[in-house]
């Protein structure tokens, strides 16, 4: 399962060896706070976790460029909101950089978001019309299953 997260789009994937099984976005009401859009997104994520039973969620890393603190700490209430239900569904969770991602959907570390929609379309010969949060989520997919044991759980269950 890819996801990138965000309070105001989510975007999310599931993919298995490659092949593309689901993906879309999870879009909170604008006009509700930033708690009840954490407790919406949370609740999708997790019928889709429930009908696709994901065996690890890839994220990519943190990174701000220049924004508030505020939206900062919303990030991480939701990435903390989200860390929570991967714990309680027993899903590991794997983290990767931006740059690896782009290298690996693009082939170049410092990829725009239209190469990686573009590409995106190409690897899951995808013809519809596709927004950055989903692309992401799909691009995040990508690079976890075209070289899982080059990445490690953050946790993991025995």
């Amino acid at each position: 399962m890819g996801l990138d997260p965000g309070l105001v789009a989510t975007g999310y994937s599931i993919v298995i060896n490659t092949k593309c099984l689901a993906y879309g976005v999870i879009k909170p009401d604008p006009k509700s706070d930033w708690i009840c859009r954490i407790g919406e997104i949370v609740k999708h994520l997790k019928k889709i976790i429930r009908n696709y039973q994901p065996e690890v969620c890839v994220v990519e890393t943190l990174f701000f460029r220049k924004v508030s603190a505020r939206s900062i700490i919303t990030s991480a209430h939701l990435r903390g909101a989200i860390l929570y239900l991967l714990f309680s569904e027993k899903i590991p969770l794997v983290e990767i950089t931006p740059a690896k991602i782009k290298k690996a959907v693009t082939g170049n570390g410092r990829a725009s978001k239209e190469q990686i929609i573009y590409m995106i379309h190409h690897l899951y010969n995808i013809s519809e019309k596709l927004n950055h949060h989903t692309s992401d989520a799909l691009a995040i997919a990508y690079t976890y299953s075209v070289a899982p044991n080059n990445f490690i759980p953050n946790f993991k269950y025995l």
